[in-house]
């Protein structure tokens, strides 16, 4: 009874993802969500998030976040103030360099620092060929539970075409949005 159980579940999925994925081939679009078994009671009550990105351009990047920031406060998701979030990193810069410690900044500590719910860490990777819009190629994203350790939503986009700074954040927003219902 228990494998046909499993069985069943099985071939649910393969037949779901077999309608979903013809539809991403002629979207042009690859995305990909998990979100954590906990993360719709922890995103409920989120006060602070913390935004703390890469990418291939440092302000480009910095655009993103700032478009990250717009879209989650719009959203009524308070965002920590870059200047603070960049102090805290100052800091632990100076604390790796006094205590001679080799290793990168922590971006779970910095947002321990700033007393922040949640921090968004990732990647961006900008195309930014001079005769050509500047689109987003391939956008990761983690949002980590602060006081947990954990990660309660990866997400990824690699738009064939690319998409705008907005585009890019407003996607990550709504999926965050359907997660905190």
């Amino acid at each position: 009874m228990k494998k046909s159980i499993q069985l069943l579940i099985i071939t649910v999925i393969c037949v779901g993802l077999s309608t979903l994925l013809p539809a991403q081939e002629k979207s042009g679009m690859s995305l990909l969500v998990a979100v954590s078994r906990d993360a719709r009671p922890k995103l409920k009550n989120v006060q602070l998030i913390a935004i703390f990105l890469n990418g291939n351009d440092t302000l480009l990047t910095r655009i993103v976040e700032d478009a990250l920031a717009i879209h989650l406060t719009n959203a009524g998701v308070p965002v920590i103030n870059r200047e603070k979030l960049e102090k805290s990193v100052g800091e632990q810069i100076t604390k790796i360099r006094r205590e001679d410690e080799s290793g990168a900044v922590n971006a779970l500590e910095i947002g321990k620092a700033v007393n922040a719910d949640f921090i968004l860490t990732g990647t961006t990777i900008v195309d930014f060929a001079q005769d050509k819009p500047l689109l987003v190629k391939v956008a990761s994203f983690q949002l980590v539970d602060v006081a947990g350790e954990k990660t309660v939503i990866a997400f990824l986009s690699e738009p064939e075409k690319g998409k705008s700074f907005s585009e890019i954040s407003r996607e990550f927003v709504d999926m965050l949005q359907q997660n905190r219902k």
